[in-house]
């Protein structure tokens, strides 16, 4: 049996290398920015509204971290975005929360949580790069 490889050479090779080279940037910095946002989603967590009395859903059950690759979108700057945030199903309650309405004061839990671990998200974010770069 006779295998064979063939590699482009020239501009494709070049081309292709950069390609799979932006892939794995890509990859390393939405796990290091998934990684570093955990403490943000813990805050959130605890200082989301809870009613006891509501038996559907929870809205604290339903905050998550998502990261999107920026690459093709031309308008945005940055490679990556990496946010914390409730469900669309509840977004409707998490602002009424986060701003107050006429009958409802305000009680901040999503921003609080952003900026009392700012320092704790960058720590982790330069650590997980790190280790993203050595390759660990």
């Amino acid at each position: 049996m006779d295998i064979q490889i063939k590699f482009p050479s020239g501009q494709e090779f070049d081309r292709l290398l950069a390609e799979a080279e932006k892939k794995v940037s890509i990859t390393a910095l939405r796990r290091a920015g998934r990684d570093a946002m955990v403490p943000v989603l813990t805050d959130m967590k605890q200082n989301a509204g809870f009613d006891e009395t509501s038996i559907g859903p929870h809205m604290r059950d339903n905050i998550k971290i998502t990261s999107v690759d920026q690459t093709k979108n031309t308008s945005y700057p940055t490679a990556v975005t990496v946010r914390v945030g409730i469900s669309k199903a509840h977004q409707m309650k998490g602002w009424a929360q986060e701003r107050g309405t006429r009958k409802q004061v305000a009680k901040p839990f999503m921003r609080p949580a952003l900026d009392y671990n700012r320092q704790k998200v960058l720590n982790i974010l330069a650590i997980r790069l790190r280790e993203e770069l050595e390759g660990k």
